[in-house]
């Protein structure tokens, strides 16, 4: 018998308004940790997005191989694969030293079934799983552009690709591992999930989201990553475990959890294992005295770690007089275990103008970069056919730029 343990989206170095999780994901590995010695688990998979950034700071990446050590030492085998966020070049740097610890490393897809297909069970036994591990998939390892390609052939070929690389993951494990249960591991979109705030589009964004049913049914377990919220979309067999930490305010109502998943000769089963609590998220909307009261009467969450609070204030005119009362609202709230990390104010009936596009208190920096491109295109009278076009442009050059600051 195998006893896996699946999670993903780690995001070491995530930042919330300027504030680092860093003690919240500290404290979810000293829980795996603890987790995977009591329940003598035998695999952890992590689907991709380890680190926030593609070049993480020296900290980030030095709580990353104090994990790897802490779960060497437990003798647990990890398997890692690469996600939209993460640099291949900085997750196999030390690929060949982690592989002789029992630590294998995918980050960036290559067609060789020798580093893709992973073998489980006991050493120098005959093994009793087999795991397809398959990063996040870039765009340049799905196709290749054509002349006169609608956004529609695009989009398509984008989804045929991916499909295309399962299916003959699928056909490697059932030729080199017959009859053996097969999990495979993915970082990707699939149709009908909910997404939050803090994902960052992938693949034409997002549209080029999978149907379940154009996955191979010969997996009987996918490890999913990049939707932060804990979810099934084909229950049992497909499953994002989420993201062990919430990322964003939208996150603030998730179950945090990992998945385990047991091999018991042809037999699979996964069951959730929730996450204990560690700081609410708090998102407060109403007018300002409205805010006020809610702020007045906050009772501490009495946690690991204090509660983090976003405000919102939403006022029926554009009157100054609410911003100052709202700046002084903010600067007399101290709370020994509560922070307030942003607050903005809006009004019903405003004027619209520039400044409109990016928020009333808003910064344009606490903007994605296609945030900042889907408003500008919004305030403009564009038919939807060039929109789409136009959008798909700049997700490829924003995805190249990204590419080379991994390479730097």
């Amino acid at each position: 018998m195998i006893k896996i343990l699946h999670t993903s989206d780690l995001h070491i170095g995530k930042r919330l308004y300027q504030e680092e999780l860093a003690d919240d994901q500290a404290l979810f590995f000293e829980w795996l940790t603890a987790l995977i010695r009591k329940e003598g688990i035998h695999v952890l998979l992590i689907s991709g997005d380890i680190f926030d950034v593609a070049n993480p700071s020296s900290e980030s990446r030095r709580m990353y191989y104090g994990l790897l050590r802490d779960l060497m030492q437990l003798s647990c085998r990890v398997i890692i694969t690469g996600g939209n966020h993460d640099s291949p070049a900085v997750l196999e740097a030390p690929r060949e030293l982690l592989k002789h610890l029992s630590i294998h490393v995918v980050g960036g897809y290559q067609q060789d079934a020798g580093r893709l297909l992973i073998p489980l069970g006991a050493e120098g036994e005959a093994p009793e799983a087999v795991v397809a591990a398959l990063p996040f998939l870039r765009d340049g390892d799905l196709r290749r552009y054509t002349a006169n390609e609608t956004y529609e052939d695009r989009t398509e070929a984008v989804r045929e690709g991916i499909a295309g690389i399962y299916a003959e993951a699928a056909a490697q494990c059932r030729k080199h591992y017959p009859g053996l249960p097969a999990l495979a591991m993915g970082h990707l979109y699939l149709q009908g999930g909910s997404l939050s705030d803090s994902e960052r589009e992938i693949q034409i964004g997002n549209l080029a989201g999978l149907e379940t049913s154009a996955l191979p049914d010969y997996f009987s377990y996918y490890a999913l990553g990049h939707l932060h919220k804990p979810q099934e979309p084909l229950e049992g067999r497909m499953v994002y475990s989420g993201s062990p930490v919430k990322l964003s305010f939208s996150e603030s109502k998730n179950n945090n959890r990992v998945m385990l998943i047991t091999v018991d000769g042809k037999k699979l089963s996964a069951e959730s294992i929730p996450l204990p609590e560690t700081r609410r998220l708090l998102r407060f909307r109403g007018s300002v005295e409205e805010l006020k009261a809610r702020l007045d009467s906050h009772t501490d969450g009495h946690l690991d770690l204090k509660d983090f609070i976003e405000l919102e204030a939403v006022e029926e005119t554009n009157d100054p007089s609410y911003s100052v009362m709202l700046e002084e609202m903010v600067e007399q709230f101290k709370r020994p275990g509560a922070k307030i990390l942003y607050y903005r104010i809006t009004a019903k009936n405003k004027v619209s103008g520039t400044a409109s596009l990016y928020g009333e208190a808003g910064s344009i920096t606490e903007l994605k970069p296609l945030d900042v491109f889907d408003k500008r295109m919004e305030s403009e009278n564009i038919e939807e056919s060039t929109r789409l076009l136009l959008r798909e442009a700049f997700l490829e050059l924003l995805e190249e730029v990204e590419q080379q600051t991994m390479e730097e």
